[in-house]
């Protein structure tokens, strides 16, 4: 039994959360209330998690030193709404442990109910029947049962947290009806019972396979890459700067730093600061122009243990997830936007994007990628479509966490309400209040059906779904169902001018789309309704076969 745990230990139980999840996560993939092809709560929480571990794997350190990486690293890899939640939660949870060398039960129990706290705080309208709901009435009853004396040691409290999740878990689909109507649990909440189950198994002894795929089930983001320094010359431009991170070690011989004024020096030598102080050691991690500048001034407080500085313009070019326009100069506002293929990516920047994250092959961008995407923009005013609810929530993280511009993130969804928005966007205004008001009027506006196909069975409310059949859905209203494209496109076209007052239907065409089909799609549209104009756009999209915008 486990009365305490110390950095390694808290190490270890990340690291056999993550094990576990990685063997459970096509399954918590296929949980989708909607049985469409974009099944990814079990890869955005492995993700998100890998990237926490990857900070601290086989390192020795006290537990607030562990902590303190993990809890950074954590954020920054967010990606998808269950990955960002799950980040905010484990955030929370290592936050109680910044202050020390091991932690018994009494600040375990804490840790997890502050986990709670920072998951809610991290979604603007929380949704009950979700993770947040497995985590916050798993932490409840772990609270009352030390309370009553019944969790005296860390495995007490892991046990207990479990116990309660499963039933949590269980009861998802009576709070929220979706869940209930597809005959299925809440998959974030499924993800985080996992992370438990790897926890637990540890304190047991037991062993877990470590699956961590290099196969075809990581995208390129997570491979190691080769750089090819030649191709580098004289003329080469390096705008990043230098991603410089130091461990010093304080002197006898040399002045103490004051924390605050330390902070501050370093806000003025580069941009992303975080220090840690440690006892008589302090971690440095910043992006900066001037390396030696910051080394000069470090080196009066102490000595070096270690130092590596990262040609950012480097690390950008061989493994970034974002692609910088060429064909426009920066000014105080630039537009951030993430492609889902490579024709949209194209039109977008054909419409005045700055910078294109990469959003393809089912790919979801992590806090990071927005982060870094910001950060090499250096713009005082950075406009942001995240172009997907799994994108949005990594979005809003990177916002908070990047300090340089005022980040301001549209609640677009699909390219489509990106595709309405930049073509009303005014490069030239000052104002940036009214820019992002009419914007977001302008994304609200939009009303947007998607059609694909379903991957699985499933009955929803009323509909009988077989797999094959093409479903249209806005949001998480199903409009038709059906064997034909052609009937179901019909039917939503009906449905949706029958009940909003359209005067444009834009049809993003998926990668099967032919010009035939395409025209006796617009045929179908005018058919509809003479008063409304009708227009397409070819996409490479394999995520769905047909997005309909009707504004």
């Amino acid at each position: 039994m486990i009365k305490s745990i110390n950095g390694v230990q808290y190490r270890d139980l990340l690291d056999h959360g993550l094990r576990e999840l990685r063997l459970h996560r096509d399954e918590i993939n296929e949980l989708n209330v909607f049985p469409v092809p974009d099944g990814d709560t079990g890869s955005n929480m492995v993700l998100t998690l890998e990237n926490g571990i990857n900070a601290i794997k086989g390192k020795e350190d006290e537990l607030c030193v562990l902590a303190r990486s993990f809890s950074n690293s954590v954020i920054f890899g967010a990606r998808g709404n269950s990955g960002v939640i799950l980040s905010q939660f484990l955030k929370g949870f290592s936050e109680r442990f910044f202050d020390c060398a091991e932690a018994d039960v009494g600040p375990f129990v804490n840790a997890l109910n502050n986990g709670v706290v920072s998951a809610y705080k991290a979604v603007s309208e929380p949704v009950e029947g979700t993770m947040l709901t497995v985590a916050r009435e798993s932490a409840e009853a772990l609270t009352r049962a030390y309370s009553e004396g019944m969790a005296e040691t860390v495995d007490d409290a892991v046990t207990l947290f479990l116990a309660a999740a499963r039933v949590s878990l269980e009861n998802t689909p009576e709070l929220l009806p979706v869940l209930k109507s597809a005959g299925v649990i809440d998959s974030g909440g499924a993800g985080l019972v996992y992370i438990f189950e790897g926890m637990r198994k540890y304190l047991n002894n037991e062993t877990i396979s470590d699956s961590s795929d290099t196969d075809a089930g990581h995208t390129a983001s997570e491979q190691v890459r080769y750089i090819d320094y030649s191709k580098y010359d004289r003329t080469s431009r390096f705008p990043l700067g230098y991603c410089t991170e130091i461990l010093l070690q304080l002197s006898n011989e040399k002045p103490e730093p004051d924390p605050d004024e330390f902070k501050s020096a370093l806000n003025e030598i580069g941009t992303s600061v975080v220090t840690s102080f440690e006892a008589d050691k302090v971690k440095v991690h910043i992006h900066t122009a001037e390396p030696e500048r910051l080394i000069s001034y470090c080196h009066s407080f102490g000595e070096f243990l270690s130092i590596k500085i990262e040609n950012m313009s480097v690390q950008h070019s061989e493994s970034s997830r974002y692609t910088l326009s060429d064909s426009r100069a920066l000014d105080d506002t630039a537009v951030v936007v993430v492609a889902h293929d490579e024709k949209m990516r194209e039109l977008f920047f054909s419409m005045g994007a700055d910078v294109v994250i990469d959003g393809t092959d089912g790919y979801n961008p992590s806090a990071k990628d927005f982060h870094d995407a910001f950060t090499a923009l250096g713009c005082k005013n950075i406009f942001v479509f995240p172009n997907s609810k799994s994108s949005l929530f990594a979005a809003e993280q990177a916002a908070k966490l990047y300090e340089g511009a005022r980040v301001i993130v549209l609640n677009s969804r699909s390219a489509a309400e990106c595709y309405s928005a930049l073509a009303i966007f005014d490069f030239d205004s000052d104002d940036v209040d009214s820019l992002a008001e009419n914007l977001t009027e302008s994304i609200a506006n939009i009303y947007t059906v998607t059609i694909t196909r379903a991957v699985k069975a499933q009955n929803y409310d009323d509909a009988v779904i077989e797999k094959g059949d093409h479903i249209a859905l806005a949001g998480s209203r199903l409009i038709a169902v059906g064997k034909q494209l052609m009937n179901v496109a019909e039917e939503t076209v009906r449905t949706v001018i029958g009940e909003r007052d359209c005067g444009v239907v834009t049809a993003f065409l998926g990668a099967g789309f032919d010009e035939d089909t395409a025209a006796e799609l617009l045929d179908i549209i005018k058919r509809c309704s003479v008063y409304t104009d009708a227009d397409h756009i070819c996409t490479d999209s394999t995520s769905y076969e047909l997005l309909l915008s009707f504004e």
